[in-house]
């Protein structure tokens, strides 16, 4: 998921769901707790941008 070619939304709410879990369940440790953060916040990104262009894909076919 490192490239726009290859990102996978449905993924990374995947991904997104288990450290959701992971973090409410205590089982990240604090010195892994950097890492998977950061990790968390590239997907909300990249998935941010991916419904970005949709939106304006879709707008597009209403004009």
């Amino acid at each position: 998921m490192t490239t726009k070619d290859t990102f996978s939304y449905e993924a990374a709410k995947k991904r997104l769901d288990v450290i959701m879990k992971d973090l409410e369940s205590g089982k990240i440790s604090i010195d892994d707790l950097e890492t998977t953060l950061n990790e968390a916040k590239d997907l909300i990104q990249k998935s941010l941008k991916k419904l970005t262009e949709t939106e304006k894909i879709i707008k597009n076919w209403e004009a």
